[in-house]
């Protein structure tokens, strides 16, 4: 699971909680005021925008910017994170295309559930275990298991491992990897990927899986079942 996070400050409360739950996330500023949101499709599971400030005037510009979204089309689904809200609050914005509102303070796995349950919907992911070869992985476990054993996987490799298993042998680009894995504005090098690919084919031999994953010169890497 890959969460976009619409957030200003590193330190607030939503990152350090996807932090606490291993959960991978992209963290972009809040547009200006005048300007829509962005949602990238088909790379991010699920969508939390934070606010802290949801007086009357900046209600309705809120709300009026994810109609927009849904009036486009946009499927990914959208948490909204922000302190003590009324439920006139939780109304408008789920009214307005929210998929749930969370209150401020919360704990980590409440955030960590909400999450799932949202991503269970969104159309990139159809079920939460995937098969390839002798390969089952769990994506609400993060985990991966072959005839001869299971391990658990760290945020990148499970990351990885889902790209892999969603579509087995067929080549997967560089730049699909560092996108999907690292954001589309890393500065992540060919050098990262390969480090965290080498992580990866070392837990498979340790649950004795006879899965690989394979380079293709110049185009990129491959599960050969």
């Amino acid at each position: 699971m890959r969460i976009l996070l619409i957030e200003e400050f590193d330190n607030a409360p939503v990152p350090q909680a996807l932090r606490c739950e291993n959960i991978a996330f992209d963290m972009v500023p809040p547009p200006e005021e005048d300007e829509p949101f962005v949602f990238p499709e088909g790379v991010y599971d699920a969508a939390i925008l934070t606010t802290s400030d949801l007086s009357y005037g900046r209600s309705v510009k809120t709300c009026a910017r994810l109609s927009l979204i849904r009036e486009e089309g946009m499927q990914i689904p959208i948490l909204i994170v922000l302190p003590h809200p009324s439920a006139r609050d939780r109304a408008r914005l789920l009214d307005a295309g929210a998929d749930y509102v969370l209150a401020e303070p919360f704990v980590s796995d409440e955030l960590a559930a909400v999450l799932r349950a949202l991503a269970r919907r969104s159309p990139a992911i159809k079920s939460e275990i995937l098969t390839a070869g002798d390969l089952t992985f769990d994506r609400g476990r993060c985990t991966v298991k072959s005839r001869s054993g299971e391990i658990r996987l760290s945020g990148k490799e499970t990351l990885l491992i889902d790209i892999f298993l969603s579509n087995p042998g067929q080549v997967v680009s560089r730049e699909t990897i560092q996108a999907r894995v690292w954001g589309s504005d890393s500065q992540s090098t060919y050098n990262s990927i390969e480090v965290y690919l080498t992580l990866l084919r070392r837990k498979l031999r340790s649950i004795g899986s006879e899965a690989q994953i394979c380079a293709e010169r110049g185009l990129g890497y491959y599960l050969a079942e």
